[in-house]
């Protein structure tokens, strides 16, 4: 069976997207596919040959480059597989990033609403995707998920509700609340009844989540999920749709929170030159591991500053 499938590329700058940067034509047959790249509107002083890697559904590879002049590039590459879930990206000088994901990402990220329940769509949620109706409207890699601010009050609650889980001080009391409109069947919210809080909140994070030592020393982190981050401050909430930290989440099903002095949230992933510059882009800006000296290969987290 034959398929075909156009992924529209964005420009980054810093992790922030500054518009449209061609495209991407996938051909996909039952076990080969091709991959056709046309870069376009990249600044004219960012010139040369520059590794493209991509993402087909099962691991990341990086191949040849792309040669990219006076703000244009072409690229071409067929695969010995289908291809699914395609994402592909360009690291660039000065803090540049071209990438663009499959549409399937986007449709399956929409679904989930953030539930991070464990299947193959470890990519998937990660990534911007941008169909052709909505370049206009995605302004930065960090957007808001349309799916995230419809059912926030939801996270919120699953949020609070799986602290309670774990923790007998804390009692969920359930009651029904009818919509608006009569027609529309009854609903259940949570109305909750906290008990045995702490006065510190980092504190109470501790007693709340599961804590580990990811650097094998007596540091203290605690592992969090996407739909955790109602407890960070608010200007740090929008984290939620980060790629890059998505992308390590849905690798290793975990992301970190730690204090020391200042509060550090991480995302586990493999030390590699141009992963630590992608991670930069997002934000990340260290990357500490149980050695204490990262090499090629060395898994660890990627660190960035964050409030609660």
């Amino acid at each position: 069976m034959f398929q075909k499938e156009i992924i529209y590329m964005g420009l980054y700058k810093d992790g922030n997207r500054l518009g449209n940067a061609g495209f991407l034509r996938v051909e996909k047959r039952d076990q080969e596919g091709s991959l056709s790249l046309q870069v376009k509107n990249v600044p004219h002083s960012v010139s040369g040959r520059f590794p493209v890697r991509y993402y087909c559904g099962t691991t990341w590879k990086e191949a040849d480059g792309i040669t990219l002049q006076d703000g244009n590039g072409q690229w071409e590459k067929q695969e010995a597989e289908s291809l699914m879930q395609v994402r592909l990206q360009i690291v660039l000088p000065g803090g540049y990033l071209v990438e663009g994901a499959s549409r399937t990402v986007e449709d399956k990220a929409n679904t989930s609403k953030m539930t991070a329940e464990p299947s193959a769509e470890a990519d998937t949620v990660a990534a911007e995707n941008m169909s052709e109706q909505k370049q206009a409207a995605i302004e930065s890699s960090e957007k808001t998920n349309p799916a995230i601010v419809e059912h926030r009050d939801e996270i919120k609650q699953a949020s609070i509700e799986d602290g309670a889980r774990t923790k007998p001080a804390k009692k969920i009391e359930y009651i029904a609340v009818q919509k608006q409109n009569a027609q529309e069947p009854q609903v259940m919210v949570d109305k909750l009844v906290v008990t045995g809080l702490k006065e510190n909140k980092w504190e109470q994070i501790l007693d709340t989540y599961d804590q580990i030592h990811p650097y094998g020393d007596e540091r203290v982190y605690v592992k969090l999920e996407p739909k955790d981050f109602l407890i960070l401050s608010s200007k740090y909430q929008h984290l939620v749709n980060n790629s890059f930290l998505l992308h390590g989440f849905y690798n290793y099903r975990h992301v970190i929170l730690g204090k020391e002095g200042e509060y550090y949230l991480g995302v586990p992933g493999v030390f590699y030159e141009r992963e630590k510059m992608v991670a930069l882009m997002f934000g990340f800006e260290a990357f500490e591991c149980e050695s204490g000296d990262p090499k090629a290969g060395t898994f660890g987290y990627y660190l960035r500053k964050v409030e609660l």
